[in-house]
């Protein structure tokens, strides 16, 4: 009866991380649209891009704390259904800048809450199951990821105008059913007794949290600025059409989603430090490669060289961190809060970039953060094996 309970569980966590992932991811592919119709600037596009993850930061803070004095199920619930109210500003046409700053910001308040909960209830699961169960979770995102800017490019061609507001109308529809699972879902047993007095700090003074953080910091740095800014790189640098641009968003979250599925199959069997290496290493070298392409075929490729190694990266540096924290609503939310801090300043940074040096020069910053993250990865998984083979002496 346990496991049913488990796998049920598993199965609402990972429809609500599914229109997560196609509700908070395409905002990058409706900057072109934004820019078109409100005629907003580079630095306000970045501005915009770094509102979400300021939400998204200050969520995190939220609900490491909230369950402990509403419950995770009303918690969850208050902080998600800002993403609905997010698309219901989309729908109406409220262009003005404070409202697209709201309604960024609300997006990533329910990306937060959202991402908090559902790491949160996959970590209560067992051993390898909770190993997997992350690969399925962010592949679970990835699809909801891939396929809002797919829907996004049809609605656009079949109504040029209108198009992307009826492509936000479908997706707060799928919040509302978000709202809905988590409503209904099953939930783990939690004590609200004792109150936030109660919740457990040690993980603080554990090296490896902390390192899990840093391999978080750079991953969602690099990550946002990726897909907030790659279809405004390729469009506005001439290097592929308007329509391709888009059709590149869904590529590279089509590509990430193979890449965790991928993992989830090969969890236990392939030494975590081993992926993360190759992964730290093939994004930075693809990356590298995307941005210096100038011809279609040596894009695409790198593209999906990028969003392979992409890929397992979150889920096993989070997993790496959540080692620490297994079933800690306040511990995890401070690993994805470190995370969420490098979204924040990123894809601002490359705004003011591109704005004053042109959109080459914001996705060569990008670059750097690429660079950072596989010194990061190399720092953890170095300590990791120095500190077993310690433990071993």
């Amino acid at each position: 009866m346990e496991e049913k309970q488990q796998n049920r569980l598993l199965r609402c966590v990972l429809f609500a991380f599914f229109a997560s992932g196609a509700a908070s991811q395409p905002l990058g592919s409706f900057i072109p649209f934004l820019r078109e119709t409100y005629g907003f600037s580079y630095d306000l596009s970045g501005i915009l891009l770094s509102c979400q993850s300021v939400g998204n930061m200050l969520a995190t803070i939220v609900a490491g704390v909230l369950p402990a004095l509403l419950g995770r199920r009303r918690s969850i619930l208050s902080l998600a259904v800002w993403m609905a109210v997010a698309y219901l500003i989309f729908v109406s046409g409220l262009g003005a800048p404070v409202f697209m700053i709201a309604a960024f910001f609300m997006t990533g308040v329910a990306r937060g809450g959202n991402s908090n909960f559902s790491n949160t209830m996959i970590s209560t699961l067992p051993g390898e199951k909770a190993a997997r169960g992350y690969n399925l979770l962010h592949g679970c995102f990835a699809v909801g990821a891939l396929l809002s800017p797919l829907v996004l490019v049809a609605c656009s061609r079949r109504w040029p105008a209108m198009g992307w507001r009826l492509v936000a109308g479908m997706l707060m529809a799928l919040c509302l059913a978000q709202l809905a699972v988590y409503a209904k879902m099953p939930l783990p047993p939690e004590d609200r007794t004792k109150g936030v007095r109660s919740v457990d700090r040690s993980f603080l003074k554990i090296k490896q949290f902390w390192l899990g953080s840093a391999m978080l910091f750079f991953y969602i740095s690099a990550e946002y600025a990726i897909v907030g800014w790659l279809v405004t790189y390729f469009q506005d640098a001439g290097i592929l059409s308007a329509d391709m641009s888009q059709m590149m968003n869904s590529l590279l979250w089509l590509v990430i989603f193979f890449g965790r599925m991928i993992g989830a199959a090969i969890t236990g069997k392939v030494p975590r430090s081993a992926m993360l290496l190759a992964d730290g290493l093939g994004l930075f070298a693809c990356f590298l490669v995307l941005i210096m392409s100038r011809t279609t075929g040596a894009v695409v490729a790198a593209l999906m060289g990028t969003g392979l190694f992409m890929a397992t990266i979150y889920p096993s540096a989070f997993a790496f961190g959540s080692d620490c924290v297994r079933g800690n609503d306040f511990g995890c939310s401070v690993l994805i809060l470190t995370g969420s801090i490098g979204g924040v300043i990123t894809p601002a940074l490359v705004g003011f970039a591109a704005e004053r040096a042109g959109i080459r020069a914001g996705m060569v910053l990008v670059a750097v953060f690429t660079g950072l993250l596989l010194v990061s990865i190399l720092l953890s998984v170095g300590s990791s094996k120095f500190d077993s083979k310690k433990g071993r002496e």
